[in-house]
């Protein structure tokens, strides 16, 4: 794809902080691209109040530093009950209710980017604690995450390094630590990996813990990316994440998970200077990139298709709704995401392969359910979105509430056809008229 022209500022500088302006400000359609995109959307008064007060008090508020009341608990209840829909629907709940967004963002980021399978691991208790470990460093700097990932009983397991001994090496999670989770394709040779995994022999886990055996450890020298001597695990992580091609990798991935799935070079190179000068601070980077010019431009705007948890997900948010976690957990894997149960290591490939004839009926049949209250009971029911509302008014407040009433010509008539029609009339009129909007090529953008 091409780059916007260089008048627009955006390729030139791309991470230039956004500065609104009179002829470009921070509105409605921008506090809600910045709420999709570094959270699960929100309802259309908190989108209002904060187009009012501004990107610095937007951003806050997706950082905030409260959890909400019995969020937390929500783990040992998970473990407790030992099924992996327990984990499923805690995780739910925190997209659905925290008010830590950018968290919760963050956390759904890492599950596909360290993606790990209860398919195979069978231990909801794992699970529920990679996930945990994600809320608790996934904004933090990236060494420490890597490092803690390395010692993650899930992650272990679920790359056979539990097996990984002096005796017997194993190469499985050697392979999968540069390849996917720190550096990428071709950043490594094969001797790289061989001795990598020698490092990690005697990782493993042990009633549910990370647990290092010395007598399976190979205590030898050892070459990794040209440094030797008698390098561990630990040693492997820090000589991974400090070379230049991983910031060049996770800028890219964050890039097409904030911003667009196809990022350019030059952006790349921008998110991965900024990485670096700031110690590879997650935090601080991804701060920086969802206050910057090119998070805000045209190229960025509804430039990705929402992912199962973004449709049901958000969709609950954008209504300013409560509905149960469990049921929007069966929707999301109904429609081909699985939380706990990504495809392969590589996680889920998302973007077009959401989409198809079957999925987009599926997600059609998802929102008229939940509106008509066959999907548990939504609160408030979809006839408080039009309270007080003229009838005249009532399209334009159903393309406020769920597109920031921002549709092509073609969307905003026949929206605009059927609050006028004798089929919008009586009890359904608010459920017609949000499952429309909610069925529109549009609405199926992030």
């Amino acid at each position: 794809m091409r780059s916007l022209p260089q008048g627009d500022g955006v390729r030139s500088d791309p991470l230039a902080p956004f500065e609104p302006s009179a002829a470009d400000p921070f509105d409605l359609r921008k506090v809600s691209h910045l709420l999709r995109r570094a959270g699960f959307a929100a309802s259309l008064t908190v989108r209002r109040r904060l187009a009012r007060a501004g990107l610095g008090a937007a951003f806050a508020w997706l950082r905030a530093a409260d959890a909400l009341p019995g969020i937390g608990e929500r783990i040992d209840d998970a473990i407790a009950f030992g099924t992996i829909d327990r984990v499923r629907a805690w995780r739910v709940a925190q997209a659905l209710w925290s008010p830590r967004q950018l968290a919760a963002r963050a956390s759904y980021f890492w599950h596909g980017h360290f993606a790990t399978s209860d398919q195979k691991l069978r231990d909801p208790r794992a699970m529920a604690l990679q996930l945990a470990t994600f809320d608790r460093l996934g904004l933090g700097c990236f060494d420490e995450l890597a490092a803690a990932m390395c010692r993650d009983p899930a992650l272990l397991r679920w790359l056979d390094n539990d097996v990984n001994s002096a005796q017997q090496p194993n190469e499985n999670f050697a392979r999968e630590l540069f390849e996917l989770f720190t550096l990428g394709r071709g950043h490594y040779t094969e001797i790289d990996i061989r001795e990598a995994a020698r490092a990690f022999t005697g990782w493993h886990v042990r009633d549910g813990r990370f647990r290092f055996a010395p007598h399976l450890h190979d205590d030898g020298d050892k070459q990794v990316f040209g440094s030797s001597g008698r390098l561990d695990g630990d040693d492997v992580v820090r000589l991974a994440v400090e070379r230049p091609e991983s910031a060049t990798f996770l800028a890219s991935k964050l890039l097409a998970f904030f911003v667009h799935p196809e990022p350019l070079p030059d952006e790349v190179a921008a998110l991965a200077r900024v990485y670096r000068q700031r110690g590879r601070d997650l935090g601080a980077t991804v701060a920086a990139l969802l206050q910057s010019r090119l998070f805000f431009s045209p190229r960025a705007y509804r430039s990705k298709i929402k992912a199962p948890a973004d449709f049901a997900i958000g969709t609950v948010r954008l209504l300013g709704a409560r509905a149960a976690p469990t049921l929007l957990a069966r929707v999301m894997s109904a429609l081909g995401e699985t939380w706990c149960e990504p495809p392969s290591v590589e996680g889920w490939h998302g973007e077009r392969a959401w989409l198809s004839p079957a999925s987009w009926l599926l997600r059609s049949n998802f929102v008229a359910d939940l509106l008509a209250g066959r999907r548990g009971k939504l609160r408030p029911g979809p006839e408080a979105v039009f309270d007080g509302v003229p009838r005249a008014e009532r399209a334009e407040v159903a393309l406020l509430v769920l597109l920031d009433g921002e549709v092509g010509d073609d969307s905003r008539d026949r929206i605009e056809r059927l609050a006028a029609s004798p089929r919008a009339f009586g009890r359904a009129e608010a459920s017609e008229l949000l499952h429309a909007v909610a069925c529109l090529p549009e609405f199926q953008l992030l």
